[in-house]
């Protein structure tokens, strides 16, 4: 991954941004993370390694990465309450958000992908992007819930 951030700050000095120690710190903690993280969770990692970051430089940090094309973001809520950032690089991910205990379970692309394939079959459009919120319980919650006789089962 270190090519990644050397690109990343390649890009920041080439569009005039100055390379801060922040912003290379959450390059490094976005880059080593696979999956899709909120800005808290990346504030937390951040925070680990650097405790003078706060909460606001993260989200400017992410607001200027979205913008520049360095993350790919999504929204795991309908409302878009929620949203997620990973570098942009490696396979499309979505995930179901569980209402309940707040857990995300990665949605296996390949099923995605056949839904959009059928849409273009189907309208003759071409797809060049799409975004997936699922919300509902994740399998532990889905069980408890069945055990108190909350869902039918």
């Amino acid at each position: 991954m270190p090519h990644l951030i050397d690109d990343a700050e390649a890009l920041l000095r080439e569009r005039g941004f100055k390379i801060t120690p922040q912003r290379t710190l959450l390059l490094q903690v976005l880059a080593g993370q696979p999956i899709y993280l909120d800005a808290d969770e990346i504030y937390e990692l951040a925070h680990a390694q650097d405790a003078s970051i706060s909460l606001a430089t993260v989200y400017r940090t992410l607001g200027l990465y979205a913008e520049l094309g360095l993350v790919d973001h999504r929204y795991v809520e309908p409302e878009h309450r929620r949203e997620v950032f990973r570098l942009s690089e490696g396979p499309e991910q979505h995930y179901l958000t569980c209402v309940r205990c707040g857990t995300r379970v990665l949605i296996r692309t390949d099923l995605l992908n056949q839904m959009a394939n059928e849409l273009v079959r189907r309208k003759g459009v071409s797809v060049s992007s799409a975004c997936a919120c699922f919300t509902g319980y994740c399998a532990a919650c889905t069980e408890a819930l069945r055990r108190e006789g909350k869902l039918p089962g």
